[in-house]
């Protein structure tokens, strides 16, 4: 395994996010979101379903099967802020968290509150909808992160008992089964590594290679009368006509074979993460070459420029190649937080900058999109286009996204930067300051910056002593070029992998300036993406930019942009701050004819300028008509 490849992440108490952006996304995370999402896990029996699978309150489960998912998610979210800052409010909510889970767990590990109320005599029937597993491995990412920030090992050790629990049913030798939602596997490979425990590693991979061979577990249960009871449409959702397809849970084909990404999208982002792991552990070239051929298909042929993925609402995932409709686009939040990881993890297995380029897109647009600048509504879904109907709401009965949001938030350094034993890699110059250590030295960085907003950025390397290592810088695919100003260089940069690489001695105080050199740009769709024919969409640095009818007085979708006249950025204070693109066009004078169908000419065109702002704040001044792509003059 190459140097490169053992790539990872800083420890979220090593770094301290300093920038505007992305400091402010934290404190309200904590002041805001964290507060009020505990609120709603109270009001909605989340929390309640937990203390009654105890025996702690009377009454019987309410919600949706998966719920204690987000209880789940909640709590690595908690771990993740507290690193950040720890405040009372949310050290408090986290606690009453773990304690309910804790005193919820059967003495033999299992945790489930919609089986243990409801259905304690159907454990383990039905796999491919019931989402044991799914919400286990929650559980399992949610004991890592409390324990790896916080040092508490309350909900790591229940994670502990319910993952040999599921070994000591399901395994070679024992029955065969898997979780028809992917999570659980990924979870496992983390607690093998906060464990040091290989026996987890190794359970998830026979998971991820068991799946997709034929005949699938789910087949079976599919004749299960009492598997099949307890969630009846699923047989429309895995067999095509008649037959069973297992292509909504990834299920059709033996990973190695997968060649285009099918399904549920959130699912086959969870399977691909813990494969890209995999893959990374054992140096697994046929993996390695199965998962580039899907991401390929993914980024260039069923993909949103917001990053946004799964355009279909019956399957909350995928269709066709190019078929990505705006309107009605899906492009579920936790999908785009699934993209950020399984593209995180494809990065450190392979070296490769380009992966960042998506990272970036979806952290920015697809997945920020998803939470109101006031940090307590949300979007479940992303459209790219709206006709006025669309709006954030403070919770949702599959609130699923609202806590992978508040979890990305609060790790999002994750995405950053990374370090090996000889490297540190800023992969976005959010505003930091970190610390690492090479060959035994303390090393202090410090990153100034503006960004998003702009493509400039200080870096200033304090070592405790002079040390060796390398420093790669991320070239962004939307930069035209990058400056770099390093005055003690004695020579210039190498560049591998989309990155700029100096390999040297650094010294107390050596700073090098950056500029990415942002600047606006349009981008067209491929062809084959029908709705996108004779439109454009306006884009800067990370940014993707949206038209609303709030600031262009009428619909958007009356407006024609001059795609070569020059684009004006504007700093101004609205929507906490956010550069502005004014645009010069035409537009369609808003007027009632006479008649519904009227000569060609009839349509009156005035000169017009329209300011477009980021696409992750439309919606934040109440329900509006929104376009991301535009009509070109």
């Amino acid at each position: 395994m190459s140097l490169q490849r053992r790539m990872h992440s800083l420890p979220l108490s090593d770094v301290k996010i300093t920038d505007s952006f992305w400091g402010r996304w934290q404190r309200v995370l904590i002041d805001v979101t964290l507060p009020t999402q505990f609120d709603q896990l109270v009001a909605t029996g989340r929390i309640a379903n937990f203390n009654r699978a105890a025996g702690k309150e009377e009454g019987t489960f309410e919600g949706l099967w998966f719920n204690d998912s987000d209880a789940y998610k909640y709590a690595e979210a908690c771990a993740y802020a507290l690193t950040i800052r720890d405040d009372p409010k949310v050290r408090e909510c986290l606690n009453a968290v773990i304690e309910a889970v804790t005193g919820a767990q059967q003495s033999d590990g299992y945790i489930n509150t919609f089986f243990q109320l409801l259905h304690p005599t159907l454990k383990w029937r039905n796999l491919n909808m019931m989402h044991e597993m799914y919400c286990g491995g929650h559980l399992i990412e949610a004991g890592v992160a409390v324990f790896e920030c916080l040092g508490d090992r309350r909900l790591l050790d229940v994670s502990i008992r319910f993952a040999d629990l599921v070994m000591s049913v399901f395994g070679p030798g024992k029955r065969r089964g898997y979780c028809g939602h992917e999570e659980i596997e990924l979870a496992l490979i983390r607690l093998s590594g906060a464990t040091g425990n290989s026996k987890y590693l190794e359970f998830a991979r026979w998971m991820v290679e068991e799946r997709g061979h034929s005949p699938s577990p789910f087949e079976a249960e599919l004749q299960d009368p009492e598997s099949v009871a307890l969630w009846p449409r699923t047989g429309s959702l895995l067999t095509k006509q008649g037959r069973y397809d297992g292509q909504y849970a990834q299920d059709h084909l033996p990973i190695r074979e997968h060649t285009e990404i099918v399904g549920h999208a959130v699912r086959a982002m969870y399977l691909y993460i813990a494969a890209a792991e995999l893959g990374d552990d054992k140096d697994d070239t046929a993996l390695e070459q199965a998962l580039l051929r899907i991401w390929n298909n993914l980024t260039g042929r069923r993909m949103y420029v917001t990053a946004g993925i799964g355009p279909s609402s019956s399957n909350e995932g995928f269709t066709a190649d190019f078929d990505l409709p705006n309107l009605s686009a899906y492009a579920e939040t936790c999908a785009s937080c699934g993209l950020v990881f399984w593209g995180h993890k494809m990065l450190e297995m392979t070296g490769d900058g380009d992966f960042v380029d998506v990272i970036e897109r979806a952290l920015f647009n697809g997945a920020l999109s998803g939470i109101s600048l006031s940090g307590d509504h949300y979007f479940y879904t992303n459209p790219l286009e709206s006709r006025g109907t669309h709006e954030r709401t403070p919770w949702f009965t599959c609130a699923c996204c609202p806590p992978n949001i508040a979890r990305l938030i609060g790790s999002v350094s994750n995405y950053a930067y990374g370090v090996s034993s000889d490297a540190f890699y800023v992969h976005i110059p959010i505003a930091c300051e970190a610390q690492a250590t090479f060959n035994g030295v303390p090393v202090q960085l410090k990153i100034e910056s503006d960004y998003p907003w702009s493509g400039k950025y200080k870096l200033t390397i304090s070592p405790k002593k002079p040390v060796q290592f390398k420093l790669l810088l991320r070239i962004p695919a939307w930069s035209s070029e990058m400056e770099i100003d390093l005055p003690t260089a004695e020579e210039p940069a190498d560049y591998e992998g989309g990155y700029a690489v100096f390999d040297r001695t650094w010294t107390e105080g050596d700073t090098l300036t950056i500029d990415l050199c942002m600047e606006p740009n349009w981008v067209e769709a491929d062809p084959r993406v029908k709705d996108n024919l004779g439109r454009a969409a306006l884009c800067n640095g990370p940014l993707v930019y949206a038209l609303e009818r709030t600031d262009f007085g009428c619909a958007p979708q009356l407006f024609s942009a001059d795609v070569e006249a020059p684009v004006i950025v504007q700093k101004e204070k609205l929507l906490e701050g956010v550069n502005t693109l004014m645009v010069e066009g035409l537009s369609i004078k808003e007027i009632a004819f006479d008649e519904l169908y009227s000569p060609v000419g009839s349509t009156e065109m005035i000169e017009s300028k329209a300011k477009f702002i980021p696409y992750y704040a439309w919606c934040n001044r109440g329900p509006t008509d929104m376009q991301v792509w535009v009509r070109q003059m």
